[in-house]
């Protein structure tokens, strides 16, 4: 990595720069979120050379000018800025290296933000309409309440007046659905290791809770009845709700920040890393709460109607062919995106959870494959299925069950082609063909 010359902040005249004129014209305040956003949303794995930084360096400073000239009055933004370029100037640039002054960068700008009242979320659930930054429509940035950061003494309107929302709806529109799943991929894959572990441990926890909830629902009626499928998908979907609501991380969901590779906003390794550590934290999710479930002997109550139940869902799943599998795979993560991407068009909880009902149910009525789900319906039968009370209920109910494929092999012959399956449904179906349907241009215009 090269070594950056020259980081000394450039010289701009406040009342004559181009750059000032531009805020005139376009609005300081749009300019303002846009180098935040611009900052903020950098991939420090793609910062090659010193130009790449000294055009970060230029981004910061350009957002320097913009938050002085927004609130002239603002002491704690002012001795910021101040501190933040007498470091700089201070600091020897000559020997280190570029990337160590971008990360730098990076974090004043997010000091920056933080100070003005603007912060950087997975979600953006609330956006206040009373508030003139209410017509940024950015999924990234929100204006917080002074009273929610302590260092912000003062912060007076830029323009003293309102302006209306863009959208004064309850829920966004398309393309900005698709801008803020754009950014929400950015973030995601830039989440540290640790958190996004153990997020997504949580997921798999949440979403094997959700598989509890169908199995023991579904097996209240052994005998099949046209809307015990109904019934089980509608409370799946309990699963995914607690995902979207607490923000955990799911495999089959992080398949739309292919719409952020798509815009060369982030890398495939970085995107693959997270892939994998994501699928490792929902797999260990699964499995220890199949095993909490197992010793806690809730799937022995009602004759063991919940053990019979969860052996025939696995004894159906093992059985199924590669091909099959692999198909019924891509129709389930088709539904499972398009419910993420309708909770996101959402500002409250309650209009989430209507975006997730009835696309989870659906896949679950119609038997199709999720490979997290998975990992649970097929590693808790192998716990239970040589219970001898169990297959003693199962012979006095007179149910036949084909456990023979219910092992180790037969979790591998399912959970391959189905995580195969979901990946193409996710990133192809419904990321790329959203990224194309609206954001292709975007990066035209980069």
């Amino acid at each position: 990595m090269e070594s950056t010359e020259n980081l000394t902040p450039p010289s701009f005249n406040t009342e004559s720069s181009p750059f000032l004129t531009l805020q005139k014209e376009e609005g300081p305040e749009r300019l303002l979120r846009e180098k935040l956003d611009y900052i903020l949303s950098q991939d420090i794995t793609a910062i090659r050379d010193v130009a790449d930084v000294n055009l970060l360096n230029r981004s910061l400073f350009e957002l320097q000018i913009l938050a002085k000239h927004l609130y002239p009055h603002h002491e704690t933004i002012r001795a910021i800025i101040d501190r933040q370029n007498l470091f700089i100037r201070e600091r020897p640039a000559a020997n280190q290296p570029s990337i160590t002054n971008a990360e730098l960068m990076i974090d004043f700008a997010k000091e920056i933000a933080e100070t003005i009242g603007y912060e950087l979320l997975y979600h953006d659930d609330s956006i206040r309409s009373n508030d003139i930054r209410s017509n940024i429509r950015n999924p990234g940035l929100e204006f917080r309440d002074n009273s929610e950061n302590p260092l912000v003494k003062e912060t007076p309107s830029p323009t003293g007046t309102e302006a209306p929302s863009s959208n004064s709806s309850d829920s966004l529109l398309p393309r900005e659905i698709a801008e803020k799943m754009e950014k929400v991929g950015i973030q995601k894959v830039n989440l540290n290791t640790f958190s996004a572990f153990i997020l997504a441990i949580l997921a798999g926890a949440f979403i094997a809770l959700g598989g509890i909830y169908f199995t023991f629902a579904t097996g209240q009626i052994i005998v099949t009845r046209p809307f015990t499928q109904i019934i089980g998908g509608l409370v799946f979907s309990t699963g995914l709700i607690l995902v979207v609501v607490t923000g955990a991380e799911l495999f089959t969901g992080n398949h739309l920040a292919i719409m952020s590779l798509a815009s060369r906003k982030i890398t495939a390794t970085k995107l693959l890393k997270n892939w994998v550590i994501i699928f490792g934290g929902n797999f260990i999710g699964s499995v220890g709460t199949a095993w909490i479930l197992y010793m806690s002997n809730a799937w022995t109550n009602n004759d063991y109607q919940f053990g019979i139940r969860a052996l025939m869902i696995a004894s159906h799943k093992v059985n199924l062919g590669f091909v099959e599998a692999f198909f019924l795979g891509i129709l389930c993560n088709v539904l499972v995106c398009l419910a993420i991407w309708l909770a996101a068009s959402g500002k409250k909880v309650s209009d989430k959870i209507l975006g997730i009902i009835f696309p989870l149910s659906a896949f679950v009525a119609m038997g199709f494959e999720h490979s997290i789900a998975n990992m649970y319906f097929l590693i808790f039968p192998l716990l239970i299925k040589d219970d001898p009370s169990l297959l003693l209920a199962i012979k006095t109910a007179g149910i036949t069950v084909n456990t023979s494929n219910i092992d180790y092999m037969g979790v591998l012959h399912n959970i391959i082609p189905v995580t195969l399956g979901n990946i193409v449904g996710g990133c192809v179906f419904v990321g790329l063909v959203y990224w194309l349907a609206f954001l292709r241009n975007n990066r035209k215009e980069n």
